[in-house]
């Protein structure tokens, strides 16, 4: 195979993320070899100019997003290219050129395999007497900690524990996503370590992950209360930002670049009730006949632990007709809007009701 070719064949690897090791570091020789500037940028012309239907990328933006930052300040000639041409590129052209380019540079500057990222530094701090469980299936697996708690883990992700929680601490370790049921235990707090944050609980269950859209760390809980704080082990200042306290059907997202913890709502609030195993006749008190919706919204106040509020004291006057048990509360709340001509928007934690209301 010819080298013209053969770069063509390993630069499109590399930009589909199916390259391995082997064939990164023949990419990067041929690279440094300093031979095929002008094809490489051929192939940075033409990719510009030829636009793509792909839908997504192979790069997390927030990722990709980083890359290009580092580029376009390691190289005023790169920073030049990417202002003049980056108005003709769809998402993904951008995120596709911000690789190559990465490419290029790698032996100048660094390399893709090295960039500094927060879970290197999180894999350091982790102790190395902990068990470790490992998810090698394509399925969630269920690991029972010695205390009773379960940790449902995702493909792919890992937990580090201690087979006997023996000191005042239950402290895991977490990679990858996981969801949490932790047996209460109010004199032995349960810690989740998480990259850069730590999830403090009694005894309650929540999710714990990352948005793979912004990169940003997610907790979201389903049913107790958790405090999530900064890991100060990993804290680049000597002080930690104040953590959070997030209830049920909430969720708190940590921006690592801008050190800031944001709470709100979780995408799919259900009953709490429901969350407790409570029996499923317990959740009949959501039916409603003829009922002003003062009294509606107070028994979804309780049952779904979460603050809604009016715009005018006239929506209160409405009255519902249905059975909205067992639904997650975004579906309830449509179905009550519609019924009496309002409609809702999420503020933070609380639920705002707009609209004229009824005399």
């Amino acid at each position: 195979m010819k080298t013209n070719n053969r770069l063509d064949y390993l630069l499109k690897k590399y930009l589909e993320g199916e390259i391995d090791i082997s064939l990164q570091d023949e990419l990067f020789s041929i690279i440094a070899e300093e031979k095929h500037d002008a094809s490489i940028l051929n192939l940075i012309e033409a990719d510009l100019n030829v636009e793509v239907d792909r839908q997504s990328a192979n790069l997390p933006p927030y990722l990709a997003e980083e890359i290009i930052r580092k580029i376009v300040k390691s190289e005023p000639a790169i920073n030049q290219i990417l202002v003049a041409e980056t108005r003709k590129l769809v998402y993904f052209k951008r995120i596709a050129i911000a690789a190559l380019f990465l490419g290029v540079m790698v032996l100048g500057y660094f390399s893709l395999n090295h960039i500094s990222r927060p879970e290197d530094k999180f894999v350091q701090i982790i102790p190395k007497s902990f068990d470790l469980s490992v998810n090698q299936t394509q399925k969630v697996q269920l690991v029972v900690l010695s205390d009773g708690s379960k940790v449902f883990l995702d493909p792919g992700s890992k937990l580090h524990f201690t087979k006997n929680f023996n000191g005042e601490l239950r402290e895991v370790y977490l990679e990858g996503e996981a969801f949490f049921k932790v047996k209460k235990n109010p004199n032995k707090p349960f810690l989740v370590y998480y990259n850069n944050i730590v999830t403090k609980v009694l005894g309650t269950s929540f999710r714990v992950g990352t948005n793979k859209t912004n990169g940003q760390l997610v907790v979201e809980v389903a049913t107790g209360r958790v405090q999530v704080s900064e890991n100060s082990k990993l804290a680049n200042s000597d002080k930690t930002i104040t953590p959070v306290i997030v209830t049920p059907n909430q969720k708190v997202s940590y921006d690592q670049s801008i050190r800031r913890f944001e709470t709100t709502i979780v995408s799919r609030p259900v009953p709490v009730i429901m969350n407790e195993d409570a029996p499923l006749e317990e959740t009949k008190a959501l039916f409603f006949e003829q009922q002003k919706l003062s009294v509606v919204f107070g028994q979804i106040e309780k049952y779904y632990l979460t603050e809604i509020t009016v715009e005018n004291s006239a929506i209160y006057n409405c009255v519902f007709t249905g059975d909205i048990s067992n639904l997650d509360l975004f579906s309830a709340l449509k179905i009550i809007c519609i019924a009496t001509n309002s409609e809702y928007e999420v503020n933070g934690t609380k639920i705002l009701i707009k609209g004229k209301g009824c005399n």
